[in-house]
């Protein structure tokens, strides 16, 4: 039994790397095409993000937005009682 389920937990990472990414985070940390851990518009929308979320979420508008600008605005949007994608 614990055999099984040892290689239960040694086959899903590889079965997990198989799998198109499902939720919207996961598509947008895929969407990060050269991991420098911050989205281009073309790869936030590759994402299937807004175009207007980028706008709202890039604050200082260099064409990027960073992890640090995505979790500001994330906080933005619960205190407005928006509900972020996740």
């Amino acid at each position: 039994m614990r055999l099984l389920f040892a290689l239960a937990l040694l086959a899903a990472p590889a079965f997990a790397q198989d799998m198109p990414p499902s939720t919207p985070r996961e598509r947008l940390m895929a969407a990060d095409a050269n991991k420098d851990g911050k989205w281009s518009k073309d790869e936030w929308i590759a994402a299937g993000r807004r175009e207007m979320g980028f706008s709202l979420l890039d604050a200082d508008k260099d064409g990027f937005v960073s992890q640090p600008e995505l979790i500001e605005g994330m906080k933005r949007m619960q205190a407005m009682g928006m509900s972020p994608p996740q």
